[in-house]
């Protein structure tokens, strides 16, 4: 639970450094949830799910941890799809589900960070060129997060 707060602060960290407007949580179903950072207070990770607060203590969006595709940062309505999302960062990963390697095509990141729904980092990748593989064979089955510097994917292993 702790690493998952460090994941998060870190996270507003860097939405904060890139002064962008909204943060955006795409569920694995359904439509984006965009709340505007001026109206965020603070966001709190308690029993599997995501809290979104303003400052006066509203509860302005609910998520569960394991039905987030995406996290991003940005307008609202300025992708609608992950293949949006995808395109407008111009990195692209796959397959989703995958089995034993993860495809990501033109990161602009020097490295790769896996981490478990928990917050624990169980793998760093150096990204090279436009074309990277990353080995997951070792991973054990189940739902996993991609953290490539201002994207964060949600993948799963078979």
């Amino acid at each position: 639970m702790k690493r998952k707060l460090i994941i998060l602060s870190l996270l507003f960290v860097a939405i904060a450094t890139m002064a962008e407007t909204s943060l955006i949580i795409k569920p694995l179903t359904g439509q984006e949830q965009a709340n505007a950072f001026a109206q965020i207070g603070y966001v709190k990770v308690a029993q599997d799910s995501l809290f979104v607060f303003s400052h006066s203590d509203f509860l302005l969006s609910k998520i569960a941890i394991n039905d987030v595709r995406y996290i991003r940062y940005g307008e609202p309505n300025e992708a609608t799809s992950i293949e949006d999302v995808q395109a407008a960062t111009t990195c692209r990963v796959y397959p989703n589900p995958t089995q034993d390697m993860l495809i990501i095509d033109n990161a602009n990141c020097e490295k790769a960070y896996i981490f478990d729904l928990n917050g624990r980092l169980l793998q760093t990748t150096p990204i090279s060129g436009e074309h990277t593989s990353i080995n997951v064979t070792s991973l054990p089955q189940g739902d996993y997060l991609l953290l490539l510097n201002n994207q964060t994917v949600k993948f799963i292993k078979q």
